[in-house]
């Protein structure tokens, strides 16, 4: 297993609550060290059910003083801002950084192919998104997880992930950064007035 040290800085990333007719969502990413320390919070709009997050995000950490520092990108779950899939392939692409999602729900395929269809045109493109990195679990403290990788193997997104987690199923990045989403969208999350 690899060694990995406290300074280490991870992007974590969250959306603001959905708010069902919103154009834009804001997602918050989180900037911080393993070891749980705080370091910076960047932002990010993105086209509610759109398919823009990927570039959106990495984008926003690339015009950050902190594009050098982040090695590891954590997002709570594969969508953001309702149907937006993170396409993780091109976030690493575009960052060079290997990305994770981890989300404490199991994957509910038949479900979520099912409320894709209705939700958007090009439901079969962010279907073979989700598929092309299917979901891993991974056991910690007796809680099963649910990460699935890119620009890693999966025993060191284990790492990465099991390392993150303080208390429960969440990271403490994508933690912080749902804190924040919350804090600063308690309306719902729209940002069309933004």
């Amino acid at each position: 297993m690899k060694h990995l040290k406290d300074h280490l800085r991870i992007m974590g990333v969250d959306d603001a609550p959905y708010r069902r007719g919103s154009a834009k969502t804001m997602v918050v990413l989180t900037i911080c060290r393993l070891d749980g320390y705080l370091e910076g919070v960047l932002t990010a709009r993105i086209t509610t059910d759109g398919d823009d997050s990927a570039s959106a995000i990495g984008n926003a950490l690339l015009r950050s003083r902190f594009a050098e520092q982040v090695r590891y990108i954590i997002s709570d779950g594969g969508c953001l801002g309702g149907f937006n899939v993170l396409d993780l392939g091109e976030l690493n692409r575009i960052t060079g950084i290997p990305v994770i999602t981890s989300s404490d729900e199991e994957p509910d395929p038949p479900s979520f192919e099912k409320a894709l269809k209705k939700a958007v045109p090009d439901w079969e493109r962010r279907l073979e998104l989700i598929k092309e990195y299917p979901p891993a679990p991974l056991v910690i403290d007796g809680r099963t997880i649910f990460i699935r990788s890119c620009g890693t193997s999966a025993e060191e997104a284990s790492t990465v992930v099991s390392r993150s987690i303080v208390h429960g199923k969440v990271t403490e990045p994508v933690r912080m950064a749902h804190i924040i989403a919350g804090a600063l969208f308690k309306d719902g999350g729209g940002t069309d007035d933004l």
